[in-house]
């Protein structure tokens, strides 16, 4: 308001009266501005391990960044429906093995450059580069024509993907698969500008350039990430202008925060207080179904989980029921396979086990460790905090029973990711969610033995499986393709490279200023479409 401080010299008195008026009326229409700025806050346990779209693999990372980068396609928030994002469409050869893809015009990064098909060549290839070690593009854009070779480092080309024009994009796969379109909408997947990413002065896995709903204002580690509106996205603009994501490692924590009125909602509840939240009336509580499965993971090289009897062993001394029901009191389902209910095609009781302790104890001694006598000492390793640590407890107790001596220790996101790729665990847990809403997302990342090394963590391999897989990807039909994988993964279980202990059920709690809260079957709070009262 200098400018009138400026102007005031050499006024009349009338003429003073009147400035003063337009300048008072002026400060309210800027307070009124201010307080109709939307925000809305959400608690996250843990920071992310990265903001780059080709290296998002968790889910706190993978929240944030679905909504600062698009894709060619999105999925629908209720249904997971693939609907046309950047590409307004597309169309395919009769085998499905060359997409082409027309780009809207007008898309814009929020560095003002416009996306072009070029920006997908790129964003692609260099996902796939070595130097970015990508596991989740791997598994993703593995079917694109050459997409192996430049991730083993033999080329530094993308064969398969071609700019035709600055607005079509053609992409050639190395076998037919009809539903690769549905593998698109994750984040490794997106556009990046070059010149952005090659910046030098500036970490693009830390100050991100996208062209999603939202942009970065600021990420103070450990501390919080702030989103704002995006003002020049080509879509529906977000319905909140700024969004917070504040870490805080304590759910208990979290919750007194949120009835403090800090932060608006919360996604992992405490252990053990799960039923007394959804009763709270002073908070709004949210169940659904999840696309997570929770594994207790082995590395089958190294012993004794090489011995594929002592993997059994175990898959017969979790109690599943137990720890779904009682220890994550219904925030997840006991699992009966490894792709969740949730998913199209998956099939009922495929899991060739239950919780059978006497059972267990036969085969650990058909094993050669009688009571667990003979056995190495073994950790339990998870990441982070809350519900995980008590399902670990759980294990624990009900190793113990048959002679498994157990230590269990939680390490912070970024230290157990690393060593989960690294090789570093031997026995672990880990949560899978799915990149998309297809069996395909849950099986074939996870244990095709070209995974190994990447999203393959229990170094699993067998070609009986490698083939059905590829021969499901490649199925047009669609029965057809979930019989192939529906048998791929009976032939997993009962290798035993992982024991599924539960599908997400996600429990949550927002404030009742929420209006309007949206989770995606995908996992994610869908930050453009929640809205928010005034506080």
């Amino acid at each position: 308001m200098g400018i009138f401080l400026r102007k005031w010299r050499g006024l009349t008195l009338a003429g003073a009266l009147i400035a003063l008026a337009v300048a008072a009326t002026l400060i309210a229409g800027c307070g009124d501005e201010a307080s109709t700025r939307s925000t809305f806050s959400y608690a996250e346990g843990s920071d992310p391990t990265s903001l780059d779209p080709a290296q998002v693999d968790e889910t706190v990372g993978g929240n944030i960044a679905r909504y600062l980068f698009d894709g060619l396609v999105r999925y629908d928030s209720e249904t997971s429906e693939v609907k046309p994002a950047v590409a307004e469409s597309w169309e395919a050869n009769s085998n499905a093995t060359e997409f082409t893809f027309h780009l809207r015009k007008g898309v814009k990064f929020t560095n003002g450059n416009e996306v072009k098909a070029g920006d997908f060549v790129y964003g692609w290839t260099r996902a796939l580069a070595p130097g970015t070690m990508s596991s989740t593009a791997t598994a993703i854009l593995q079917p694109v024509v050459g997409a192996s070779d430049l991730a083993d480092g033999k080329t530094d080309k993308l064969a398969g993907v071609e700019a035709i024009d600055d607005y079509t994009l053609k992409v050639s796969l190395d076998y037919p698969m009809a539903d690769f379109i549905s593998l698109l909408g994750h984040p490794a997947a997106s556009p990046v500008p070059r010149d952005a990413a090659e910046n030098q002065s500036v970490k693009f896995a830390e100050q991100p350039v996208g062209n999603g709903p939202y942009r970065l204002k600021e990420w103070k580690h450990d501390e919080q990430v702030v989103l704002e509106k995006n003002p020049d996205y080509y879509g529906d603009k977000a319905k909140v202008d700024e969004v917070t994501v504040k870490i805080i490692p304590n759910p208990a924590t979290a919750v007194s925060e949120l009835k403090a009125g800090n932060v608006d909602a919360v996604r992992t509840l405490p252990p053990g207080q799960t039923e007394a939240l959804r009763n709270d009336s002073t908070v709004r509580f949210f169940q659904g179904p999840g696309n997570k499965v929770r594994l207790l993971a082995f590395d089958t090289t190294k012993p004794p989980f090489d011995n594929p009897k002592v993997r059994e062993a175990l898959a017969w001394d979790v109690d599943r029921d137990t720890i779904a029901n009682k220890v994550l009191q219904g925030q997840a389902t006991a699992a009966d396979g490894i792709v969740p209910a949730s998913i199209p095609g998956h099939q009922d009781n495929a899991m060739p086990y239950s919780f059978d302790p006497e059972k267990a104890s036969q085969l650990l001694a058909e094993a050669g460790y009688p009571g667990g006598n003979g056995l190495p000492a073994m950790t339990l390793s998870y990441p982070g905090v809350g519900p995980v640590a008590d399902a670990a407890q759980a294990i624990q107790s009900e190793f113990r029973k048959i002679g498994v001596q157990l230590e269990i220790a939680g390490l912070d996101e970024g230290a157990f990711r690393d060593q989960m790729i690294s090789g570093g665990l031997s026995l672990f847990m880990v949560s899978w969610l799915g990149d998309a809403p297809s069996i395909d997302s849950f099986l074939f990342p996870l244990f095709e033995s070209g995974n190994i090394g990447a999203t393959d963590v229990f170094q699993y391999s067998n070609p009986e499986v490698d083939d059905l897989l590829g021969r499901a990807r490649s199925a047009t039909d669609s029965g057809q393709s979930i019989n192939l994988y529906n048998e791929a993964e009976r032939i997993i279980l009962k290798d035993a490279p992982m024991v599924p202990i539960t599908f997400g059920q996600e429990a949550m709690i927002y404030s009742p200023r929420v209006t309007k809260f949206v989770h995606t079957p995908l996992g994610d709070i869908a930050l453009n479409e929640i809205t928010v009262s005034s506080k």
